[in-house]
């Protein structure tokens, strides 16, 4: 059923067109779309796990302080308690209740596989990073097709903060401009739905900023390459860009929309068709759930990391940081000078500068 795929030639409205003429469900494209980024990214992780990659990022001799371990530590046991209550509540209580998963609780797997996605602001560039006393196993950077940059492995990514983010946090902010979209209706019934967007996109990208500034405040994580002049504290390890805020939230955006206009089967666009299809009711499940993980994951590399990714190559000279947040990626004891205007961006297979090169600046030798 999902080979047929390959014979789609024209979108028309709702639905695609086979050169035959008779539509197909935009579910049967999306869930296509879906169950080839799951298997990537099984294929990914699975590859990852058998690699000498798979342990723990070294987090180098540099002390870290004591207020900082607590945070870092505070922060795995907070997500992990977080994400099992969500888990209980969004996914498994509807289920246990009515047999079959909740839209929300659908939603929620499916942006749980967006996190597959997560290590890809480095894809050509080191410029964001994470504290490596996080629960980690490294990362699996290097097993995604086409990755670039080197030393990519030694990433930590975080097992409980992410896997959170991606679970709950992620369906909080949908959540939230879908409520904003909603209130604004009954608030402001006389402005239209073009002017209630920038409200509920406003919304999240506040909730989104409450979030992230404090964590590179605590050293957390880093967007240690960014250009100067789109980036907030423009220098210091704990700096901002605030481009990122836009980015991610015109992810939460597009999928927020898709979970507030469903229609009254309760099936969004993406799902689109599935309850005329001679299927059994699980099987329509299925293809539902496939079809959301490619809507998100297409969405989050369109609208976030694409553009992320541009930004990066223009990134301004790292600040300094600890071995602990670099994780020998880059600087003192790698052959890698850290990203700076100065430095061309390196690949895994290209001539690198190292980071006590002469003709490097003081400022970019720093770390």
């Amino acid at each position: 059923m999902l080979s047929r795929v390959a014979d789609v030639a024209v979108v028309r409205g709702n639905a695609l067109s086979h050169p035959s003429g008779r539509p197909m469900p935009m579910v049967k494209f999306f869930a296509a779309a879906g169950f080839i980024i799951a298997a990537v990214f099984a294929d990914t992780l699975i590859r990852w796990v058998r690699s000498p990659d798979f342990k723990p990022a070294p987090v180098g001799a540099d002390p870290i302080p004591a207020f900082t371990l607590l945070a870092v530590h505070g922060t795995d046991v907070l997500c992990a308690a977080v994400s099992l209550l969500s888990l209980w509540f969004v996914l498994i209580r509807p289920w246990t209740r009515t047999g079959r998963l909740s839209w929300d609780g659908m939603l929620m797997l499916a942006l749980l596989t967006m996190w597959v996605q997560d290590p890809m602001c480095n894809y050509f560039n080191f410029t964001f990073m994470y504290n490596a006393y996080f629960v980690n196993m490294g990362s699996w950077t290097s097993e995604l097709p086409g990755w670039q940059s080197p030393r990519a492995g030694n990433l930590p990514e975080p097992l409980f903060l992410m896997s959170g983010i991606y679970l709950w946090w992620t369906l909080l902010s949908i959540v939230v401009f879908s409520w904003m979209l909603k209130k604004c209706r009954a608030w402001l019934p006389n402005l239209s739905m073009l002017g209630h967007l920038p409200i509920a996109f406003a919304a999240i990208c506040l909730l989104d900023i409450a979030l992230e500034i404090p964590a590179g405040w605590l050293g957390l994580f880093a967007y240690a390459g960014a250009p100067p002049a789109l980036t907030l504290w423009a220098g210091k390890p704990y700096q901002f860009p605030i481009y990122e805020t836009v980015f991610m939230n015109f992810n939460y955006f597009s999928i927020g929309l898709l979970r507030f206009f469903r229609d009254d089967h309760g099936e969004s666009w993406a799902e689109r068709g599935a309850s005329s299809l001679k299927l059994p009711a699980r099987a329509k499940s299925l293809l539902r759930f496939f079809a959301l993980v490619g809507f998100c994951n297409m969405s989050y590399f369109i609208v976030y990391f694409m553009p992320y990714n541009w930004m990066a190559m223009q990134a301004g000279t790292m600040p300094k940081y600890p071995s602990y947040m670099r994780v020998d990626i880059c600087g003192q004891g790698t052959p890698y000078a850290c990203p700076s205007r100065e430095v061309p961006v390196p690949s895994r297979s290209s001539l690198a500068i190292s980071p006590d090169d002469p003709r490097l600046s003081t400022t970019a030798r720093q770390n």
